[in-house]
């Protein structure tokens, strides 16, 4: 880019002519548009809790859970039901009231999950108990993917894993989002998972810069 004024060769993102100090018309504006433009949400995902799918998978887990205990106590199991023959009822009561818990408090976090997609960032949002937000830019996303298991498959929902060049891994933490290391999103329970994810890999490589 050259200066109008004095012909001399500029930074194509200097803002003034450092020979002639003129002011690069356009450059200011340009910058204004690209900062308005990224402060609109172009899509924004929120996933659903679907009640068919957790009850199978809470439930799934926790039995198996129950089952390991158990084969771990086999040996004294039978000396605790003569001690307390109740112990049965009260270990269900224990198991169904800790399932009930856990599903009220992942469809309340479900229900604060937001991720927005402007620009050229995408943001995630999470206003349940402890506030989390985070940003990642679309130029340092290195591969977008999605996946569906048989059970996901039967409820029509999948996951979306954002990987950035800092990510390492595909496991998840408990709060159903981020990977281990921050350097990454996941998102799960998406109804129309493939659609989803079309939508969002036009919204990256829309936003990031060419080289």
């Amino acid at each position: 880019m050259f200066c109008k004024n004095c012909g001399t060769e500029i930074s194509e993102e200097a803002r003034f002519c450092p020979k002639c100090g003129t002011e690069i018309s356009g450059v200011k504006a340009q910058k204004n548009k690209e900062i308005k433009e990224d402060g609109t949400v172009k899509f924004q995902l929120k996933p659903k809790f679907n009640w068919g799918y957790k009850i199978i998978t809470v439930v799934a887990l926790t039995l198996l859970w129950v089952i390991i205990i158990a084969f771990w106590l086999s040996e004294s199991l039978v000396e605790l039901l003569i001690l307390f023959p109740t112990l049965p009822q009260i270990v269900i009561a224990i198991v169904a009231l800790y399932i009930v818990i856990k599903l009220v408090f992942e469809k309340l976090q479900y229900d604060a999950l937001e991720y927005n997609f402007y620009t050229t960032k995408v943001e995630y949002k999470d206003g349940f108990l402890n506030k989390e937000e985070k940003e990642l830019k679309y130029k340092y996303i290195r591969e977008v993917t999605m996946s569906q298991n048989i059970l996901e498959r039967i409820f029509n929902i999948g996951t979306i894993r954002i990987f950035t060049n800092a990510s390492s891994g595909t496991t998840y933490n408990s709060k159903h989002n981020n990977m281990y290391g921050k350097n990454g999103l996941g998102i799960h329970c998406i109804k129309n998972v493939k659609e989803q994810y079309q939508k969002i890999k036009e919204l990256i490589d829309e936003g990031i810069p060419e080289e």
